[in-house]
């Protein structure tokens, strides 16, 4: 159960009907350099995770898949558009007549993509069963709008049944782990503490706000930085030049200090058989923002059919179904 700082949600609704109702577009945030080793695709699926998508390309354009990049994961049960690095095949690649995926755009580029290259991503969300959206709801959508959301990691995180840490603490002791799974069982564990630490600080009532002894990520960069509060720090805090962070569990130095510290280490306290696990494993401390503000965030209530229209873009590595569960309660979805 995490805190959410805009109060209970307050409206209702069907997320995922149709994958249609959720369209993302990559946005990289660079030009491809136009020289040659690899070709940039720019591919359009729908009903199609993106491992599954990477196998088809392997399969069409007769590759391992370990020689093709991409940069993020795009939801199955939507309709999607990202990058993905190919070795150059000397010509354009054609789109596969089965229909399975499109490639829309292509370019020469001179490095392999890798994971969490790209800068944004666009959604156009229609959540359906919206039978009420009182004022309420408004305010809060233009209090995510205005002040951000707390950047705690999705469900997806955590797997279809929600139990991948479970699974982790049984499974990470198995040394044949692909390397894959190995790293999602990781990344499930540190998950979930880092959104344990989120809940305390917004319990604590200081979530959106400079402390002193936090560490500060420049916005658009994971460049991190600690210094003083003063009305400088307050003033580049208010205008999301900057953000606080907290940890991604792992070995090395917490430069931390005060109640920012003291929060994550009760936290961390409160999980020994989780730290352990990390501990083995060998995991290394990162920083992640507390908080996200999208950007070009527009909303359309159509009381007659029952919708709600969503469009905003998000930096890469945040999550727009932790956006939704600040103001929405989810009806069964698909």
């Amino acid at each position: 159960m995490l805190h959410y700082p805009y109060g209970e949600p307050t409206f209702h609704g069907r997320l995922k009907s149709f994958p249609e109702d959720f369209v993302v577009n990559e946005e990289l945030g660079f030009e491809a350099d136009g020289q040659g080793g690899h070709r940039l695709l720019y591919v359009e699926k729908s009903n199609l995770s993106t491992p599954a998508l990477v196998d088809r390309i392997a399969a069409d354009c007769d590759l391992k898949v370990r020689d093709i990049g991409y940069s993020g994961l795009k939801d199955t049960r939507a309709k999607t558009r990202q990058w993905i690095s190919i070795p150059d095949p000397g010509s354009d690649v054609q789109s596969p007549e089965s229909g399975a995926y499109r490639i829309i755009e292509q370019a020469l580029h001179q490095r392999k993509l890798k994971r969490g290259s790209h800068k944004t991503n666009y959604f156009e969300i229609c959540l359906r069963q919206v039978d009420e959206f009182p004022a309420t709801s408004e305010a809060q959508l233009m209090s995510l709008s205005e002040s951000g959301f707390v950047n705690y990691f999705g469900e997806q995180r955590f797997g279809r049944e929600q139990d991948n840490v479970e699974q982790a603490l049984i499974k990470l002791a198995n040394r044949r782990l692909p390397r894959w799974r190995r790293g999602l069982y990781i990344s499930a564990l540190r998950s979930y503490l880092f959104n344990q630490i989120l809940s305390r600080r917004i319990e604590a009532g200081i979530w959106n706000q400079p402390l002193p002894g936090d560490v500060f990520m420049l916005q658009g960069s994971h460049s991190i930085f600690t210094e003083a509060v003063d009305d400088s720090i307050r003033q580049r805090f208010t205008s999301f030049d900057i953000s606080s962070t907290a940890s991604l569990y792992g070995n090395g130095p917490c430069r931390l200090s005060g109640i920012a510290r003291e929060i994550e280490e009760s936290v961390f306290a409160a999980h020994p058989e989780i730290t352990d696990c990390l501990d083995q494993q060998g995991a290394k401390r990162q920083m992640r923002a507390t908080r996200v503000r999208p950007q070009d965030f527009s909303f359309t209530y159509d009381a007659q059919n029952q919708t709600l229209h969503l469009a905003l873009r998000l930096p890469a590595g945040s999550y727009l179904t932790s956006l939704l569960d600040h103001c929405m309660r989810r009806n069964e979805s698909a």
